[in-house]
């Protein structure tokens, strides 16, 4: 029973927040069929879009799916299902992540593609493309988890004010890096060890804080 309530819960967020990941997937498509025009102006304002489009999904999903829930006072009805604190907390994981995954998979795949294909963006830009998409990831776990392990709101709101205001600031300090912007124009993808450094402290932070956000629910004694 318990089992089946959990799938209840992520379809539930599914058929809620499906619309949104596919306007975002949308914007991020004709973000990408604006950089094919190829004038400088134009690609760069198609590249901060496509890269918006993911930041967006990011950042709504976790406000949407688990802020308004707890806003709108549903977590205790949900919490007077036949499921567990912990089994709640997985199907928002799950559900969250999931949901993330397939726009991101689809615009960040696309954009790799084109680049292979098309030859407008060097090929060497690839592995910047992928440092600057992994960092709505980040952002997606530390809302996520600031807004399932806070006792309210102001948590998950503080998490996106601190994400949304740093992506900026993180762009620019990739630009002074110059193992990452070095190989921007090369024909091939360049993976030194600059990249696969920023690409693995990604990668765990994401993995950290998903841990984390478990590890601080299980603790939890009052979790409505």
């Amino acid at each position: 029973m318990n089992n089946s309530v959990v799938g209840q819960l992520i379809l539930k967020d599914w058929r809620l927040q499906r619309p949104m990941i596919f306007v975002c997937m949308l914007a991020g498509a004709i973000a990408l069929g604006v950089v094919q025009l190829g004038t400088e102006p134009v690609m760069v304002v198609g590249g901060v879009w496509f890269f918006i489009s993911l930041i967006m999904v990011g950042t709504m999903l976790p406000m949407a799916g688990i802020l308004n829930e707890r806003k709108k006072q549903n977590l205790a009805f949900v919490m007077s299902l036949p499921v567990t604190s912990i089994q709640y907390t997985t199907a928002k994981m799950v559900s969250t992540v999931g949901m993330f995954l397939i726009p991101w998979l689809t615009l960040v795949a696309s954009a790799v593609l084109l680049i292979e294909t098309r030859g407008i963006v060097p090929r060497g830009a690839i592995p910047m493309v992928l440092l600057l998409s992994m960092l709505p990831w980040v952002g997606l776990a530390l809302i996520t988890g600031a807004s399932l392990v806070g006792e309210s709101e102001g948590w998950g709101i503080a998490a996106n004010v601190f994400c949304s205001s740093s992506y900026g600031l993180t762009w620019y300090l990739f630009t002074r890096v110059p193992g990452l912007m070095a190989n921007l124009n090369a024909p091939t993808p360049v993976w030194n060890s600059s990249v696969l450094t920023v690409l693995s402290c990604e990668v765990g932070s994401v993995l950290l804080m998903l841990a984390l956000t478990y590890y601080f629910q299980s603790r939890k004694r009052d979790f409505i």
